[in-house]
C-alpha cells in the first residue's frame, strides 16, 4: 500500500468510478466543504463538485488506460461552468494530456474561460500532500468512543461485536473510527477490509461517510452493479447482492462489517458471512429486531454497547420530537358491548379508531407546514401507488412535493434527493426507501400515513426527522395512523426519555375529532402500553366505564 490512498495502480487500473471518487476524495482531505459525485446522465459535463472559501470547484474527470484524454472534456467542462456557476474549472485526467486537449483549454483561455488540468503527477503531488486526516473528522463523543473501545475489543477477543445505536447517534462514526484505529495499530495483516449494505445509495453513504474519519494511507472501492475493484486493499464497500454474485472471486478479508446489522440472518447476508468466516465479524444497527425471529447475537454476539433513542433525546444529541397523533372518531356503542370483556388490538384498531381521508391529512400538513414555518418534510406511505398519489394531493395545497420510491432509477431518486437537500422542495412522500441510512438532518416534519406493526420500521422512519441540525429547533411528527400499537411505542419513549433534560414533548399525544376520547384513552393507553410489546396479538380488558356521547360532526383536529 502507498503513502496515499491515490496512487499509480488507481491511474493506471481504475477503474474509473474509483478515479473519480479519489479526486473527490481529495477535496475532502484538503478541506472542501459539500464534496459531491455528480457525474452521469444529466451531469452537465460536471464529475465532481466541492467548495471552498467561497469558491466552487467543478471538475471533469478522463480515466483512460492509453492514449490521451478526448479534447472533448473541455468543452464539457466548459458547459458545467455555466451551469453550476463555477468559480474553478479543472479537467482531471489519469493519463498526461495531449495536444488537442491543451490546444481547446488555450481556446477558451482567449475568450476569458480559465480551465486548468489536474494530471497524474499533480494529483498524485496532492495526494502525497494532504493531511493524514481530513479536517472534517469527528472527534468521537464519549458514547462513541466507548462504544469503538468495546466493538475493537470484542472484534479482537471473540472474533465478532455487535453495536446498537439509535438513529442519528453516529453508527457509522463508530465504525469508521473502529476501522481506522485497527488499520494504524497493525490489526488488519491482510489489510483488507469489507463493508456491506443493502443497497447502492446505503454503500456510497458510508464510503462518503468513511473518508471523514480514515487516514489517508487506506484505500477505497466499490463493489456494485458492474464496478469490481481493480485491488483489495484498504476498504471495499459493496451490496450484498453484488458480493454475492462474485462470492468465490472475493479475497480474504481480515475484517467484515455490516451496516444495518439486524439484515444478517436473511440468505444473502449470511452466504457472504459463512464464506467469510475466518474473519472479524462486526455490525452495527438502531434496530436489532428482525420480523423473521432471527436473533443477530447468533452471528455477531451480545451487544457490546445500547445507546437508544431514549437516552440521545436526554443527553440532546437527537432533537426534540414533538409528537402529534391524530384519530376520528370512537365507536362507543362498540366500547359499550366490549367493556365488559377482552378483546384483541386488531379488533380495537378496526372499530375504536377510525382512519384519516388523504385530502383531510394533506390539509392539516399544509396548515402545520405554513404555520410552524417547517424546513423540509418526509412522508411514509402505505404503497408506492399512494406515495405518488398523495404527492400529487399535497400539490394541490400548495406544497412543493415529489415521490421517490424504490421502482424509481438511481439516477432519478439522486436527482429528486439533490433537489430535496437543496430546498427545491418542501416535502418528499415514500413507502420504505428512507427506512435505512438516508442522512437528511434538515428535515423537521415527519408524517406517518401508513400501518406498520413493526417496532424496527417505526423507529426507522421517526429516526429520520431526529437528526440534530443548526438550522430546525425540533421535528414535527405527525401521525395519521390510528393505531395502538403505535401510540404504545410513543408512550414508552415518553417514559424513557424523561430525566434532568427532557427532550420528548407529547402535547396531548392524541387529538381526536370527540375532543372527550382523548383524556380517556391516553390514560388507558398509559396503563396498557406494556402490554403492546407482548408477542402475537395480546388480549385486553376495557374497566367499566359509563362513557360519554359522541360529538357530532366535524372532521381532523
Amino acid at each position: 500500500m502507498g503513502d496515499a490512498f491515490l496512487d499509480t495502480r488507481r491511474l493506471l487500473s481504475g477503474p474509473w468510478q474509483a478515479f473519480e471518487r479519489d479526486v473527490a476524495r481529495l477535496l475532502v482531505c484538503n478541506g472542501f466543504e459539500d464534496v459531491r459525485v455528480v457525474g452521469g446522465s444529466g451531469d452537465r459535463g460536471a464529475d465532481v463538485l466541492g467548495r471552498k472559501k467561497g469558491e466552487l470547484w467543478v471538475i471533469q474527470c478522463k480515466f483512460t488506460t492509453n492514449g490521451y484524454a478526448a479534447a472533448s472534456a473541455v468543452d464539457e467542462v466548459a458547459e458545467a461552468s455555466r451551469f453550476y456557476h463555477a468559480s474553478r474549472i479543472f479537467v482531471a485526467t489519469s493519463r498526461p494530456a495531449g495536444p488537442a486537449m491543451r490546444a481547446a483549454i488555450e481556446r477558451w483561455s482567449a475568450l476569458g474561460l480559465e480551465i486548468g488540468i489536474l494530471e497524474p503527477a499533480q494529483l498524485l503531488q496532492m495526494a502525497r500532500k494532504s493531511p493524514e486526516l481530513p479536517a472534517s473528522r469527528r472527534e468521537p463523543r464519549d458514547y462513541q468512543e466507548e462504544a469503538v473501545e468495546l466493538f475493537i475489543a470484542s472484534l479482537r477477543e471473540t472474533g465478532r461485536g455487535q453495536v446498537v445505536l439509535a438513529t442519528g447517534l453516529g453508527k457509522t462514526v463508530v465504525l469508521s473510527e473502529a476501522v481506522a484505529r485497527l488499520y494504524t495499530d497493525g490489526l488488519v495483516p491482510g489489510r483488507k477490509t469489507l463493508v456491506l449494505a443493502s443497497t447502492r445509495e446505503l454503500v456510497d453513504q458510508l464510503q462518503r461517510a468513511f473518508w471523514d474519519q480514515i487516514p489517508k494511507t487506506i484505500p477505497t472501492h466499490r463493489l456494485v452493479g458492474g464496478e469490481y475493484p481493480s485491488y483489495w486493499d484498504g476498504i471495499t464497500f459493496a451490496t450484498v447482492q453484488s458480493a454475492v454474485a462474485r462470492l468465490e472471486e472475493l479475497p480474504e478479508f481480515d475484517i467484515v462489517l455490516i451496516d444495518e446489522a439486524h439484515h444478517v440472518g436473511s440468505d444473502t447476508f449470511r452466504a457472504v458471512t459463512d464464506r467469510m468466516a475466518d474473519a472479524m465479524i462486526g455490525g452495527v444497527t438502531a434496530t436489532p429486531w428482525r420480523g423473521d425471529g432471527y436473533d443477530i447475537d447468533t452471528l455477531l454476539g451480545p451487544p457490546v454497547i445500547r445507546v437508544g433513542i431514549a437516552e440521545g433525546l436526554k443527553r440532546g444529541f437527537l432533537c426534540e420530537a414533538d409528537y402529534r397523533l391524530f384519530a376520528d372518531n370512537i365507536d362507543w356503542e362498540f366500547v359499550r358491548d366490549r367493556s365488559h370483556n377482552d378483546y384483541s388490538i386488531n379488533q380495537l384498531n378496526q372499530r375504536l379508531l377510525l382512519p384519516t381521508r388523504d385530502e383531510e391529512a394533506a390539509r392539516k400538513i399544509k396548515e402545520i407546514f405554513d404555520l410552524e414555518k417547517r424546513r423540509s418534510g418526509i412522508v411514509f406511505c402505505s404503497t408506492v401507488l399512494h406515495a405518488h398519489s398523495f404527492a400529487s394531493m399535497l400539490g394541490l395545497f400548495g406544497l412543493r412535493c415529489e415521490a421517490i420510491t424504490g421502482e424509481m432509477s438511481a439516477r432519478e431518486r439522486d436527482e429528486v434527493m439533490s433537489r430535496f437537500r437543496a430546498g427545491a422542495l418542501d416535502l418528499v412522500t415514500t413507502r420504505d426507501l428512507f427506512n435505512e441510512g438516508v442522512d437528511v438532518p434538515d428535515v423537521d416534519l415527519i408524517a406517518f400515513m401508513r400501518v406498520t406493526h413493526s417496532r424496527r420500521i417505526f423507529v426507522q422512519q421517526l429516526g429520520r426527522g431526529l437528526r440534530t441540525s443548526p438550522r430546525k429547533d425540533k421535528v414535527v411528527v405527525l401521525d395519521f395512523v390510528s393505531d395502538l400499537r403505535r401510540i404504545s411505542e410513543v408512550i414508552n419513549l415518553e417514559m424513557g426519555a424523561k430525566g434532568d433534560l427532557e427532550r420528548l414533548r407529547l402535547p396531548g399525544v392524541v387529538e381526536f375529532r370527540d375532543e372527550s376520547a382523548g383524556g380517556f384513552i391516553l390514560e388507558w393507553m398509559k396503563d396498557q402500553a406494556d402490554l403492546f410489546s407482548r408477542e402475537g396479538d395480546a388480549r385486553l380488558e376495557l374497566p367499566r366505564f359509563d362513557f360519554p356521547e359522541p360529538h357530532g360532526g366535524g372532521t381532523v383536529q
